[in-house]
């Protein structure tokens, strides 16, 4: 079905309203979570941008929603804040197309770096986010939205995310937007020293035991923090048609941003140049002295 989308900017109120709309059908937000029209509309004059996926009729069957941002040290980056898909269109490849816009956006305009989180026991988006896009994660936010939110996705658990971090220019990412699979440090080729399980469906298992789901997050929250404590960050995932799916951790040389630094320092792509000895990227907010960046309770 995603050869008969259009990927086009969302520009038009009507669009962005049917944004709105996306939200409640996807997620089932009350009007305390959804993000207003008035969000996409600031979001567009203030250097962010809405991709909108419209079917043969016009209608708007999924959006990839992202914020301009600046990281601790005012490098500009851009924050991704919703990717919604009509249920209908879900499994043909419309939230990689939308993706796949986004950065072509950052890589017309110089910027190397896109992030975004998402829930760690769910193994189709990990799929999408470490598999088919090259992205890696480095941080382990807990219970990041808290234990307000109205959507029943999140009803019975904690709001745990992964932060994606998606460096556009670097060449593992290169591989895996073009099937190719994403490569651990790929320079070196490093090799998966650890792994962590998480299950196939966790919906089935919040629906059909609250118990066994809260102890999968629990599980997967201690051994994430616990790679990351060892100097590891996430690199992939295998999956399993019927079973569970594994993260893949490898020793953390910070090879995507290293590519970065080397392509600004030569010129290419357009990259801002980084400041000297300032490798590690921040999150606004963070301490240099503590770039990791994992957050316990």
């Amino acid at each position: 079905m995603s050869a008969e989308l259009e990927i086009r900017q969302c520009t038009t109120l009507e669009e962005y309203a049917a944004c709105v709309e996306l939200q409640r059908e996807v997620w089932g937000f009350s009007e305390l979570d959804t993000l207003p029209l008035r969000a996409f509309v600031t979001a567009r004059h203030s250097g962010g941008m809405t991709y909108g996926g419209f079917d043969a009729t016009g209608c708007l069957i999924g959006f990839a929603h992202a914020m301009a941002a600046f990281d601790g040290r005012l490098r500009p980056y851009y924050y991704s804040h919703m990717l919604a898909v009509r249920p209908s269109w879900r499994d043909g490849g419309v939230g990689h197309r939308l993706k796949l816009e986004q950065r072509g956006r950052a890589l017309r305009l110089g910027v190397p770096l896109i992030t975004w989180t998402y829930d760690p026991l769910q193994s189709r988006n990990a799929y999408l986010n470490l598999v088919k896009l090259g992205g890696v994660v480095r941080r382990y936010k807990v219970n990041y939205y808290g234990n307000q939110s109205t959507s029943a996705l999140h009803r019975g658990l904690d709001t745990d995310r992964l932060l994606v971090e998606w460096w556009v220019g670097a060449d593992r990412v290169e591989r895996a937007v073009r099937g190719q699979g994403a490569v651990a440090g790929e320079a070196g080729r490093v090799e998966t020293v650890e792994k962590v399980e998480i299950p196939r469906e966790i919906e089935e298992i919040k629906g059909r035991d609250l118990t066994e789901a809260l102890r999968w997050q629990r599980q997967v929250r201690e051994r994430f923090l616990a790679c990351f404590e060892r100097g590891l960050y996430c690199t992939g995932l295998e999956s399993s048609p019927t079973g569970s799916s594994w993260y893949l951790f490898s020793p953390d040389q910070r090879e995507e941003e290293r590519q970065w630094r080397r392509e600004a320092a030569a010129g290419s792509r357009g990259w801002n140049e980084p400041e000297e000895g300032s490798e590690e990227w921040l999150q606004p907010g963070e301490d240099p002295e503590d770039v990791r960046g994992e957050e316990k309770r």
